[in-house]
Formats: structure tokens, sequence, C-alpha cells
């Protein structure tokens, strides 16, 4: 497989994943398909096939005991390489065929017929199959019934993500009523204002089942407010819903995260309800409709035609009434209201209304009735668009319930028209503050991850230019003069391209830019008749633009840009929305580009640093390398100055040369000390692998006469083998040790030598090994590192100086107390920070210190 088949198939499975049907249980409509896929084509065996990744699933099947198989073997994928109906008539006549699994065992296919599913998007998501085990042929009315059965399958599918979407949409909507900004209340208001308006009775419950939503209609139904139900339990509130269809179909939902829909007869309210309840990750949203009217109606079609029209007067729906024999179809006074007809203007015909059904949605609303005819679902319901009087269209759902005479012909059927528009534009607003909650996060994001101001002002524009519909998006880098460039732009075919060009505007002058500067938002709908400078509509015009939004980029407390949306086919009314809208991504946007000038700064300041500690380390070396020869010859003189004239001159004398030989001394381990340190990073050897162990006994062996005198008693674990350099390793644990001895006071030093991992070791430092943890303790060491330490039982430190002991020539004592040059631990530090690692101690004094380090383990 190749990077393009590849790529195409993962978009396909993540296609396939979207819809939510793998592993789901068995579903009438799709076992219906299925049954009727085999009735149609006269064969034994008929599936409903998705194919995942490794294999094939079945949805529905007919005549197959397996619910899935391998996606190696099997027929289906010559629907997918032709991505068009396969008919085998005889599967021995094809060599290759001849030696499929399928064929030469279970289920011993000879016969296969195959439709892709494909869904609107293009991608191939399995087949719709049809199987027997003797060859045969299929009519062209067949291959047809079966193509057009496929898209079923199809629309199936896009009804459950639909579904799925708004679940999904109406939980967010929940989150959002809870925890949404100040900025947002307008927007919460609205779409509340819209589920307000709609004729279904809506509420939502959390993951506890307690009430977080209950709109009006809900109200009246249950016949209790919001400030009754609100944070309160559902059981507890209803609880004679326990044990009725109620609470299986709404466990059923929330346990299998599925969607369900329902009638069902309440005795407390002495009604009834058909029921949409739609699962979420954070609870269920509930719509349902009083349907005892209908239920009423459909009864008083059997009873009289009194009471028939007694309920068509109290039904704020619209009713149809269809004769089938006749092809005659009676529609209410509010069925011709709803779509703005008088009563002499819609003629009695069925095939009149058919032409009013939206193109889009024709074959599905005949398909969704054939359906019910054959019995397949058990109700007629179907959501699609009207036209309207005046050309526009209307979005209403469709109920109906068919009556069959005794030879199981469909005489008659009588429906009614719910007007969901409301609902419709609710569930569009709800996608546009997801598509801009989405774009949100994507650019918040981008900043968080790399701060690529490229890469974010490009995702800027192309998904505002999506988002808004503009035929322009562009980002404006505006100069001290008025001029600018144009960063990035977003623009549709056809409209002129002005990326990268450098613009003047000689309208836009420098009280314009204060303007820009404080804030201000410039909207102009149509540049024509907008009161704007000529020199400014001309400029305009040359970009062909016909109206635009501008909202300044600001950074700090100046001005950086602009970010523009133009629209060039026709002037535009750019609403509250879409201001806002633009208004929030440019602070994002001002907000990364003041943390990238602050990166580059920190970046720079950094480097500077670094070049600052290179050159320092290399004049400490040349500079202490440079003073040993004259040092040399100062110290071998006052040498033979002490042997040639001691107790020759008079105490005076003794006691200066004595000074003088004690100091040249201490320049010599002073400087031999700063070439230590100097060469830490400049002539450390490469990284092998070493055992602690070994060079622990190195360094030991190397202090074995301050140990000797000191009677210094030294235990240690295990040591591990690490990647290090085995002299400055071995000096670490020599400056440590030598420290652990000479500070030690008057008692017989004890020194233990630990070692653990980051991960075993935690609560070594959980609390502080003295008991607390410091200002200066450092971040918990990774699973990914040794923790070294040394323990003594010295005279420890205050826990302020724990940072500044590791700073090179700083001492807590006189040289007097104890002797030394104050650069030991700085060496330690700047060791093993060369390795990776982290080096502290904590301590009290008369307590004694543990002096920790890390090594990084590199052996994975």
């Amino acid at each position: 497989m190749n990077i393009g088949d590849m790529i195409t198939e993962k978009a396909r499975l993540e296609a396939l994943r979207q819809y939510q049907i793998l592993d789901t249980e068995p579903e009438e409509a799709y076992d219906n398909l299925a049954q009727l896929a085999a009735f149609i084509c006269n064969t034994p065996i008929s599936l409903v096939n998705f194919i995942d990744e490794n294999r094939q699933w079945f949805k529905a099947k007919v005549g197959l005991d397996v619910s899935e198989m391998p996606r190696s073997i099997g027929l289906s994928y010559l629907c997918q390489e032709q991505r068009d109906v396969v008919v085998v008539s005889d599967t021995l006549a094809d060599e290759k065929l001849a030696k499929n699994a399928v064929v030469i065992g279970y289920p011993y296919v000879r016969f296969y017929a195959g439709v892709p599913l494909i869904t609107p998007k293009g991608e191939m998501l399995g087949t719709l199959c049809v199987i027997d085990q003797t060859p045969k042929e299929l009519s062209q009315k067949q291959i047809q019934a079966l193509v057009a059965l496929s898209r079923l399958v199809i629309d199936q599918l896009e009804l459950r993500r639909h579904v799925s979407e708004v679940s999904e949409i109406t939980e967010k909507l929940m989150t959002q009523e809870q925890a949404a900004r100040a900025q947002s209340e307008a927007a919460r208001t609205q779409i509340s204002n819209l589920l307000e308006s709609i004729t279904d009775a809506f509420f939502a419950l959390d993951k506890d089942w307690r009430f977080t939503y209950v709109n009006g209609q809900a109200e009246q139904f249950l016949e209790k407010t919001q400030n009754q139900l609100l944070g309160n339990n559902f059981w507890e509130a209803f609880p004679r819903i326990i044990g009725t269809k109620f609470e299986e179909q709404y466990r059923k939902a929330v346990f299998n995260q599925i969607s369900v829909e329902f009638e069902e007869f309440y005795p407390p309210l002495n009604r009834w309800f058909q029921v949409h309840a739609y699962p979420g990750k954070d609870g269920l949203s509930v719509y349902f409709q009083d349907i005892t009217e209908r239920r009423q109606t459909a009864q008083a079609l059997q009873e009289s035609e009194e009471r028939w029209q007694l309920a068509l007067q109290g039904n704020n729906d619209g009713i149809w009434d269809w004769n089938l024999k006749t092809n005659e179809a009676f529609f209410s006074t509010r069925w011709k209201e709803m779509l703005g007809y008088k009563d002499h203007e819609v003629s009695n015909c069925w095939d009149d209304w058919t032409k009013r059904i939206h193109p889009d949605e024709r074959d599905l609303v005949l398909e969704s009735f054939q359906d019910h005819f054959a019995k397949k679902t058990p109700f007629y319901v179907c959501e699609y668009r009207v036209q309207c009087q005046d050309g526009s269209y209307k979005w209403i759902l469709d109920r109906g319930q068919a009556l069959w005479d005794a030879l199981g012909d469909v005489v008659r059927m009588v429906g009614s028209y719910t007007d969901i528009t409301d609902r419709k534009r609710t569930e569009e607003e709800l996608k546009r503050q997801n598509l801009r909650s989405q774009l949100f996060s994507e650019i918040t994001f981008k900043i968080r991850e790399s701060l690529q101001i490229d890469e974010i002002l490009q995702t800027t524009v192309i998904e505002v230019q999506k988002l808004l519909q503009a035929d322009r998006v562009l980002i404006f880098q505006l100069c001290r003069d008025g001029s600018g460039i144009v960063v990035q732009e977003a623009v549709l075919p056809g409209w002129p391209v002005i990326l990268g060009k450098n613009i003047i505007d000689p309208c836009f002058k420098e009280e314009y830019i204060e303007r820009y500067r404080q804030g201000r938002i410039s909207a102009i709908e149509d540049i024509q008749t907008a009161y704007i400078q000529p020199c400014h509509r001309e400029f305009l015009e040359q970009f062909a633009v016909k109206a635009n939004l501008v909202v300044p980029i600001l950074v700090r407390d100046g001005i950086w840009g602009l970010l523009l949306a133009h629209q060039c086919a026709a002037p535009r009314k750019w609403n509250n929305f879409e201001t806002e809208f633009l208004e929030q991504l440019a602070n994002q946007i001002g907000i990364a580009l003041s943390q990238a000038q602050l990166l580059e700064q920190q970046t720079r300041q950094s480097q500077e640093l670094a070049r600052s500690n290179a050159e320092l380390e290399q004049f400490a070396y040349v500079a202490s390398h440079d003073l040993q020869e004259p040092l040399r010859m100062v110290t071998s003189y006052l040498q033979l100055l002490e042997r040639r004239y001691k107790n020759q001159l008079d105490t005076n004398a003794d006691e200066f040369i004595n000074y003088a030989v004690d100091g040249a001394r201490r320049m010599q381990t002073l400087i031999n000390d700063l070439l230590n340190y100097s060469r830490v990073s400049t002539r450390g050897q490469p990284f092998k692998r070493v055992d602690c162990s070994a060079v622990l006994k190195q360094a030991i062996a190397n202090l074995q006469l301050a140990i000797a005198d000191s009677k210094a008693i030294i235990t240690h674990d295990t040591l591990p083998q690490v990647m290090a350099d085995v002299t400055q390793l071995t000096q670490v644990f020599q400056n440590l040790i030598a420290n652990a001895v000479k500070f030690c006071q008057n008692q017989q030093p004890q020194i233990h030598i630990g070692v653990g991992r980051g991960d075993e070791e935690m609560g070594r430092w959980g609390d502080g090994e003295m008991g607390e943890t410091t200002p200066t303790t450092p971040p918990l060491p990774s699973p990914k590192e040794y923790v070294f330490w040394v323990q003594d039982n010295g005279i420890g430190l205050e826990p302020q100086y724990a940072e500044r002991i590791f700073v090179i020539f700083q001492r807590l004592h006189t040289r007097d107390k104890y002797p030394g040059t104050g650069i030991g631990l700085a060496i330690c530090k700047k060791i093993i920070e060369r390795h990776g690692g982290r080096i502290w101690v904590e301590s009290k004094p008369g307590q004694g210190s543990t002096f920790y380090f890390t090594i990084p383990d590199r052996s994975s």
C-alpha cells in the first residue's frame, strides 16, 4: 500500500468511526433493510457489512451464523476497488475468485452481488450484499432496488450521526450555561429563548440524573416549575416513573450511549408522550411531546368523524388525511397556515403536495412512506423542508400512521405537521458556537504548543474565512507611517490576491491609527452608501471590496496590525456574533505576538548569557594557567628563603616568611581549583558506562589519610552503572565525602552513600529528608534518573544557605576554622549539570546534611 492509499484508508476508517456504528446492538431498521434485500433478490443470505481495519462486521444479516469475518477473505474488496455495483453470477467461473476462502468454505458462495456504502463525502464504509450458494442472475430492476436500499443504509447512518451531533451540541449547551464567560451571556440567552420557543418540551439531566435544564413547555407537561426541578434527582421528583418503560429506555440510552425513541403513557399525568432521548458524556437530553391528542385522534378515526373534527380544531399542528384509493388528501387549515396558504390555494391532490418538498429531501420522504407501507417502521416519521407560499422553505416534522385493510393493502394514512424551523435554527446556532469554540481551541493550542506566528496567523485567516463565509480574510501588519504589508490571506478564487503586498491607504492617517489603538472596530456594510472619504472608497474598490469588517490587533499598549474580513460579491451586514468573534480572535493573536516577542527576547538573552559564560570560563582557564609559572617561582624562592634563613633572623622575620609561604601555597591551591572548575566543560572526557561502586572506591582511596585521621565510618548501598565521565564523577564523590569529614567538628564522622530511582525514592523528599521542604527544594526527580545522596552527621547549615554554598568562592566559615577555597561544591554542581542532572542539599544546624544529585538513566 502506497502513501496515498494509506492516507485514503485512514480517512475512510476515521469516517467510519464518526458514525459510531461498529459493535452496536442490532437495530430493526437495518434488519428490515437486509431482509428486504434478500427478498428482492431472492437469495438466502444478505448482509449490511461495515469494513473495519482488520475485519468485516455485520450490522444486519440474514441466513448467516457469524457476526464478523476477517477483512482478508470474502468478496467485499471488489466493491471497494470498483466503488460501484458488483455482480458475480458464478464465482467458480473466475479462476481467482474460485480460490477465495468463502467460496471453498463456509458460506460456500457461488453467487455474489454487492453495492458499496458510500457517504455523502465519498467515503466507502462497507457493502450491502446478497449471497446465494447456487449461480444466478439479477434483473436490472433488482440491481436498482439493491442500490436504493444501500442509500437507505447511508440515510440511517446519517440520521445516527445527526442525532449524535444534536446530543453533543445539547450537552455542550448545558455546560456553557453553567461556566460560560460574561461575553457569551447574550448568545446563551438567545439559545435559551430558541429552546423555549420550540414546540417540543425539553429537559436535560447530568450523570447523577439531576435536572440541569427545563424549558417552559416541559414545565407545563410535567406540572412542575423549574425551581422545583433544577438540581433535584429525576427519580426522586417522579418516583412513579420507576419500573416503567421511561426508566427502561432512559437507562438503556445512558448505558449503551445510543439515542432512543419511544411512545408511552404516563398515568400520573394521564398523558401519552413521544420521547426522543439523546445521551452525552455529561448526561441525557430529552425532547418529548404530548401526543395524547394524537392518540385520541387515531381512536376517534375509528369511532366517529365528529371526534375527528373536534381533534382537528384543537390541534396546533397541521393535520393531513390521505386516501390512497383516490389519491386525494385533506389538509387542515392549520397545515395551510403554517406554509402561508389560504384554504382555496391548496388542491386536494396528493401529488401537488409532493412537488412542494425540497428536491434534496424528496427521495428520502417517499422512501420513508414506502418503508412504513411495507411495515418496516411502526410509524412514518420524517424531517424535511417544504416550500411556503412566498417561495421560502420551512423545516417540518412530519409524522403519520397508515391503515391497512383485511388484505394488507394500505387504504388510508393520517398524519401531522410540526413546524421545527426554530429548532433547526437552534441547531445551526449551536454548530456555529461549536465551530467558534473549536477555532479558539486550535489557535490557543498552537500558541501554547509552538508560538509559530506564521502558522497561527495562517490558521486564523483560513478558518475565519470558512466560518464567516467571507470572500477574503487577511492580516495586515502596520508600519509607523500608516502603511503596511499583508502577511496572511485567505481569498476565494476570482478575487484579487494581495498577500505580501505593501499597501498604503492615502486616507489612513495618524488619527485613524490612534482610534484603532484605542480598540476601535470598523464595520462597513456597503462602501457605496457608507459615510467614508472618497479616497478610502477608491482604495477599497481596487481590491473589489463591497463590505468590510476591521478589528485591531493590539500588543501590550501598542497596535501591531489589523484583522480584516472582506465581502467582494455583494454588500453584507455584519452581526454582533461576527464582530465579537473577530475581536476575540484578534485578542488571541495579540497574546500570541506578545508571547513570541518575549520568547525571542529571552532566547537572545540566553544566547548572550551562554556566550558570556563561555568567555568567562576561557578567561578563568587562561588566567589561572598563566599564573602557574610565576607563582611556582615565588613559591620556590619563599621555600628556599625559609630553609636557608629559618631561625637565623628574629622571630618577626620567621613569622613573616611563614605567612608568605602559606599564602603562596593557598594561592597554588586556589589556582588549581580554578583550573579544575574551568575544565569541567572544556576538558571533560566522553561519557561511557562506569561502575559507580568502583568510582566510589577510588574516591575513598584518594581520601585515605583524611578518613584514617578522623576515624570516619563510611557505608554505601549497592551502586548502579551509569553513563558518565569517570574522572569527574570520582571528583564529585571525593568532594562531598571530604566535606562530610571536614565539617564533622569533634565527633566521629558517619557517612552513608545511597542511591535510588526517582519513582522509588519519592518518600525521601516528599516532605523533605530533614522533616520539611525548603524554598530551594527542587522538583521531584523523574523515574528516568538515578538519585544519589551523601548523608553525614556533621554541623549542618541553615536552609537559607542551601543555594549559596554551590556558588563559586562562597564560604560560610573562615579559613582558620575550616580550610578550603570555596570552589569544591561549585565544581560538583557544574559536573552534575554537564551530566544532565541536578544537585541540592537538605540540612538543619546540628542535624547533619544530605547532599543529593541526579544522573540520568541512559540504559535504554
